[in-house]
């Protein structure tokens, strides 16, 4: 199913509550909604996926704006953390959309998983790992995690 036949398919009100999380950047949960709109056939998920890329296009005058992600937004985060980071962590992770990159803060203790500080989805990973080694840095930790040669399986150009 093209996306134009997807977008006419979906009910009205399903339509409005796509476009609302479009604009707030959920496109999992946007993806969802279409998913469990009561269309018949139920859509696909990459049907849905084509369709939320369409809308993000169509949209992208009224996104919400991402947060900043330089190193002295980054900082103030850590700075606010329960207990100063021992260490950052980059992980590659992906999605629908391509690879993501992320960044945690590793705190004292036994703690599950790194609190996410921000993270980067885009084709040049230059400047968020410059961003990631300066925050490791100002803050005097270890910066743990992949290098500077993108993601797994992709080539760096």
């Amino acid at each position: 199913m093209t996306p134009h036949e997807l977008w006419t398919a979906l009910p009205e009100e399903t339509r409005e509550r796509v476009d609302a999380l479009v604009v707030r950047r959920l496109k999992m949960r946007a993806v969802k909604e279409m998913r469990e709109s009561g269309v018949s056939p139920r859509p696909g998920l990459y049907d849905c996926a084509e369709l939320v890329a369409a809308r993000t296009e169509i949209l992208a005058d009224r996104l919400v704006p991402l947060p900043r992600q330089d190193v002295d937004a980054l900082a103030g985060e850590a700075v606010g953390l329960p207990e100063p980071p021992v260490a950052l962590e980059l992980e590659w992770d992906g999605d629908t959309w391509g690879w993501i990159l992320l960044l945690g803060a590793v705190l004292p203790g036994p703690s599950a998983r790194p609190h996410p500080l921000a993270h980067w989805q885009q084709a040049d990973w230059t400047e968020p790992l410059a961003t990631a080694r300066a925050l490791a840095d100002r803050l005097a930790v270890p910066l743990r995690g992949p290098g500077d040669d993108g993601p797994p399986g992709v080539r760096a150009e």
